[in-house]
């Protein structure tokens, strides 16, 4: 309709340009620009005006769309499929609903956010729609409309279980942990071997300061998922702050179930470095947290302090915290410790340099203001 609409008015200016032009055959004494005048600006008025309806409608068609005609990646072509779908059958809400969660996979929040608004405005009767919808408004930064999507979810579905869990991950969120404990306690009266579930109520009793059932629930939540890497990890730093050696053996468990993981290596190293004064040890964990992740900040600068602090070996101590500072620059810590080890080799230009750093970084970085005080004697 609206085609057809466009040519009629293009075909209207069209005319009353051929009509200018008899006119001009009947009266050649006319001025031609008084005729032309008034003519043409119609004539030009009617092209515009097509051309701008032309425009909406491949602008709608785009909205409709939503292509990625130019990503060339993995996920731009999926969306790319699915928008060609979206072209044939506009009505499809599963359609947007699947783009939408590709778009929010490579953090496209906005045309996240436009598909649901069309999935919405097509079916709110799908549970699941508004599982998506929370997680886009969610990456929006508007955790109260995810908890408005999710509640309507659950009123859709009140046996979801994965709104429940997602429910008890934002009131996490909040710090208001014993919300979502029962939220949790909800997941688990519908699917009792749920190791997400234990793993997130061990994580709100860690918050709350109970430890005890904090290690319980994450014991089960390795029962349920015997390599779920990341309770290991819970309960060795639980263990680790109670100078317990329990903690070398969840460590262990960690990087037994996954061998990349560089927060387990680096934790095992500050264990044997802290609690066992074993350097070496300490040495090749901080190392191999390193070789997984070159730029693994913490372990870079453990490095520099054992090597400054215990090994002597002041040259390495500044290559480690020198990577430590690329890693990160914003780390004052990294700063003064190079700035000791500069001090210590008679570099006193150097470290007066570091030392001024920290304290742009922390203004309140009281020990480095001390020891900037001590070089510039």
């Amino acid at each position: 309709m609206l085609q057809s609409l466009i040519l009629l008015y293009i075909d209207s200016g069209i005319t009353l340009f051929f009509n200018f032009v008899a006119s001009m055959k009947c009266n050649p004494t006319r001025s031609p620009f008084n005729s032309f005048t008034p003519y043409f600006f119609i004539f030009l008025g009617w092209i515009v005006l097509g051309i701008s309806f032309s425009s909406c409608t491949n602008s709608k068609k785009s909205d409709d769309t939503n292509t990625a005609s130019q990503d060339t990646t993995p996920i731009g072509k999926r969306i790319a499929d699915i928008s060609i779908k979206i072209g044939k059958d506009s009505k499809n809400p599963q359609l947007f609903n699947d783009r939408a969660l590709l778009h929010l996979e490579r953090n496209d929040v906005a045309n996240a956010m436009l598909d649901m608004e069309k999935v919405i405005s097509l079916d709110t009767t799908n549970a699941s729609f508004f599982i998506t919808l929370a997680d886009v408004h969610l990456a929006a930064g508007k955790p109260g409309k995810s908890k408005a999507a999710l509640e309507k979810c659950m009123s859709i579905d009140p046996k979801n279980k994965l709104a429940y869990e997602k429910l008890a991950e934002l009131y996490f969120i909040a710090q208001q942990y014993k919300e979502a404990i029962k939220n949790l306690d909800e997941v688990l009266k519908l699917d009792i071997t749920n190791p997400k579930a234990y793993f997130m109520k061990g994580m709100c009793y860690r918050d709350l300061g109970d430890t005890t059932k904090a290690i319980s629930s994450f014991q089960t939540a390795i029962e349920q998922r015997t390599n779920f890497d990341d309770a290991y990890l819970q309960l060795a730093m639980i263990f680790h702050n109670r100078n317990n050696k329990l903690a070398l053996q969840y460590y262990d468990g960690a990087i037994r179930v996954n061998p990349k993981n560089t927060d387990a290596f680096y934790g095992r190293g500050l264990f044997y470095q802290e609690n066992e004064r074993n350097y070496d040890m300490a040495v090749q964990d901080y190392t191999s947290a390193i070789q997984i992740n070159p730029k693994a900040s913490k372990a870079h600068y453990a490095l520099g302090y054992i090597h400054y602090q215990y090994l002597k070996v002041y040259s390495q101590a500044i290559v480690h915290f020198n990577d430590a500072i690329n890693a990160d620059p914003n780390w004052p810590e990294a700063y003064f410790n190079r700035g000791l080890t500069y001090e210590t080799q008679g570099n006193v230009a150097a470290a007066q340099a570091d030392y001024e750093k920290a304290l742009k970084v922390n203004p309140n970085y009281k020990t480095a203001e001390i020891a900037l005080a001590r070089v510039r004697r």
